[in-house]
């Protein structure tokens, strides 16, 4: 709701835009919600569309949720290509999709924006009681959903006072400048409503029927199983984050050479020319060239089946992006090369991953990474724990009812 701060012209904008959507869209009076009642709160939404890493970032605020509104009905939504991240997790009740338009090509993109009405017209008869927004700072796209929603109560960090759109979020709370952790930004955030934390650990349960299949392929592949398994995955969107691909081969010799580990080498896949999802097909072939004893090229072109492959390895080497965050939640022992990204709002929420960081990850020595991973492995060793393939999250699941990806983006 406009806060009396901003210049009058934009008050005035914002009245007006309150009160054309609020008679128009949800046939209501403005200014009507009653003061915010916990226990009248049967039915929540969380909208979060962004990438597997920030939705990974969100799943301890849904744990804190569940455990506050035992009895609730919790659904999130999330784009389509984020589902295999959520719809498993024992917290959740029900998973909304849509396809963000940046995902469709061309005029497709354009007629996306037809799949968020569809999308505003299910919220509606979702007939929601609160709606949280928890990305920080304020997110345009979540807060319209929220608002959308019908939600007599809508959480989330604030627009700026001149906002127009201020009035979307009515259980607003200031961001403020202090640096915050992405999973702390939504344990805050809830917590001023009285919900309390129930810890920082990421939730993520794999499909066992794709765990099932991809062991297969590195049964067929020559992975009999060994001492232990390294995932190397090489792609990251962000140019600042990239690693060398002659430092990769290296690196993987020596995870071989030192630890007796069987390197599966992994990829965001497809051609480098795709303008929505650049793949690394030919750069995981250098990486497999360079190296003296060829790695398992193990192609995931589903999120589903990253996030089995990652569950079926006893060490995981990534720059920044979805692997990172999906390797923490699975608990597997990691080492994550980080350039500009900031490692107090994104660093990897598991005591057994060691961040290393660069101005640029290009220049973070290839002797530096095989040192922290030999560090993290003998202190973390799993030993032959790919055997039996697991995933969740640490502790005991609340009970909970039914319920094309960019691994080189968090």
């Amino acid at each position: 709701m406009p806060t009396g701060t901003e210049p009058s012209h934009q008050r005035w904008l914002g009245r007006c835009l309150e009160f054309l959507l609020e008679r128009g869209l949800h046939r209501r009076p403005p200014g009507t919600t009653p003061p915010f009642a916990p226990e009248r709160v049967h039915r929540i939404l969380v909208p979060h569309h962004y990438e597997v890493g920030d939705v990974l970032c969100v799943t301890p605020t849904l744990r804190a949720l569940r455990r506050a509104f035992p009895g609730a009905h919790l659904a999130i939504l999330v784009s389509e290509y984020c589902r295999a991240v959520v719809e498993r997790n024992p917290d959740v009740n029900d998973v909304l999709t849509y396809t963000r338009p940046k995902h469709r090509p061309g005029w497709f993109g354009r007629l996306a924006y037809g799949d968020m009405l569809r999308v505003t017209r299910a919220l509606l008869a979702g007939r929601f009681d609160l709606a949280i927004v928890i990305r920080r700072p304020f997110s345009h796209t979540n807060a319209w959903l929220a608002y959308a929603s019908g939600s007599p109560w809508r959480l989330g960090y604030l627009a700026p006072a001149s906002h127009p759109f201020r009035f979307f979020l009515n259980l607003g709370r200031e961001a403020g400048d202090a640096p915050l952790h992405e999973v702390d930004a939504g344990l805050n955030l809830v917590a001023s409503i009285g919900v309390p934390a129930a810890g920082r650990e990421l939730t993520l349960v794999p499909d066992p029927e794709v765990q099932a299949a991809i062991s297969r392929r590195l049964l067929q592949a020559g992975d009999a199983g060994g001492p232990g398994r390294a995932f190397v995955h090489i792609s990251s969107r962000r140019e600042h984050n990239r690693w060398p691909l002659p430092a990769f081969a290296q690196a993987a010799d020596a995870l071989r050479d030192r630890l007796g580990l069987t390197v599966v080498l992994s990829w965001a896949p497809g051609d480098a020319h795709n303008p929505l999802f650049p793949g690394d097909d030919g750069k995981a072939e250098e990486v497999a060239a360079r190296m003296r004893t060829r790695p398992i090229l193990l192609r995931t072109p589903t999120l589903a089946e990253l996030i089995a492959a990652v569950s079926l390895s006893d060490f995981v080497l990534s720059p920044d992006g979805a692997v990172v965050h999906i390797a923490a939640a699975l608990r597997i022992p990691q080492v994550a090369l980080f350039g500009r990204t900031s490692e107090g709002q994104w660093a990897p929420v598991n005591e057994k991953s060691v961040l290393l960081k660069g101005s640029r990850a290009d220049r973070i020595p290839v002797d530096e990474v095989v040192s922290a991973a030999v560090s993290v492995v003998s202190q973390w060793e799993r030993g032959r724990g790919h055997e039996t393939p697991r995933g969740g999250a640490r502790g005991d699941p609340a009970p909970a009812g039914p319920g094309g990806w960019d691994a080189g983006e968090g």
